[in-house]
C-alpha cells in the first residue's frame, strides 16, 4: 500500500470515528439540545401547565401529592389523594421485568419515595437539568437481596436504617442504585433507553420538579 493511500485511509477512518461520536452525542443530548424545539409537553396538546390543572381542580394543599408509574404503559401520573391530576409519557429501562441487581438496566417496581432533588446547569447527558432521587433499594428490595445472597446482613441493616430515616440508602451494593426520575428525554430515543431510571422530556421534568418534594411517595407498578 502506498504512503498516500495509507494517509487517505487513516484520514477517512478518523473522519468516520468523529462522525459516529458526533451522532451519538446528538442522540444522547437531544433532550437538552432540542428542548427548545420540542413542543411544551409530549403528553398533552394543547399543553396545560400542571399548576393550572391544580387551580382548576381547586387543589392548594400539595401534601397529598404522590406519583404512580405504570411500566406496561410507560406513564407517570401525578395524583392528589385519589384524584389523577396529569399523566406524562416516560421512558424506562431495557425491559418490563422487575429490577433484581446492579447492571441489569431494569426499572424497579414497588413503593418508593423521593429522597433528594438536584438541578444541573449545564444539563447532564441523559439526565437533563432536573433530577429526583428515589430510595432504591427499599427495605423490600433489601430483604429479597438478602434471601438471594446478593447482599450481606450489614448491607441489609444499612439499607433498612436509611429507609427508616427517609434518606437515600447505600447505592453501591449488588442490588444497584442510581434510580431517578429525570429529564433528558428526546423524540428519537425510544421508550426503553434508560439504565433503569424513569425519564421524561426536559420540560415535563422541570414541571414535575416544581410540584414534588423530598418524601413524596412514588408507586411503581408493573
Amino acid at each position: 500500500m502506498s504512503e498516500l493511500r495509507l494517509r487517505k485511509l487513516i484520514v477517512s477512518s478518523l473522519a468516520g470515528i468523529i462522525l459516529l461520536i458526533a451522532l451519538y452525542n446528538l442522540w444522547a443530548y437531544q433532550g437538552t439540545l432540542l428542548a427548545s424545539l420540542i413542543k411544551d409537553s409530549p403528553t398533552d396538546n394543547p399543553h396545560r401547565p400542571i399548576e393550572s390543572v391544580f387551580k382548576e381542580n381547586g387543589i392548594s394543599d400539595r401534601t397529598e401529592v404522590w406519583l404512580e408509574i405504570v411500566k406496561s404503559k410507560n406513564t407517570l401520573t401525578v395524583y392528589s389523594a385519589q384524584r389523577a391530576i396529569k399523566t406524562y409519557q416516560v421512558a424506562l429501562g431495557k425491559d418490563y421485568l422487575e429490577k433484581q441487581k446492579a447492571g441489569d438496566k431494569r426499572t424497579p417496581a414497588g413503593e418508593y419515595m423521593i429522597t433528594g432533588k438536584k438541578v444541573f446547569s449545564p444539563p447532564k447527558r441523559f439526565l437533563g437539568s432536573y433530577v429526583l432521587q428515589l430510595n432504591y433499594p427499599n427495605t423490600q428490595d433489601a430483604l429479597r437481596g438478602l434471601k438471594q445472597g446478593l447482599i450481606t446482613g450489614s448491607d441489609f441493616l444499612a439499607i433498612e436504617q436509611a429507609n427508616e430515616n427517609k434518606s437515600t440508602p447505600p447505592q453501591d451494593t449488588s442490588l444497584g442504585g442510581g434510580i431517578y426520575i429525570h429529564g433528558g428525554g428526546g423524540p428519537f430515543m425510544g421508550s426503553s433507553w434508560t439504565g433503569g431510571s424513569i425519564a421524561l422530556y426536559s420540560k415535563d421534568a422541570g414541571e414535575l420538579f416544581g410540584i414534588v418534594d423530598a418524601g413524596t411517595r412514588v408507586i411503581i407498578r408493573m
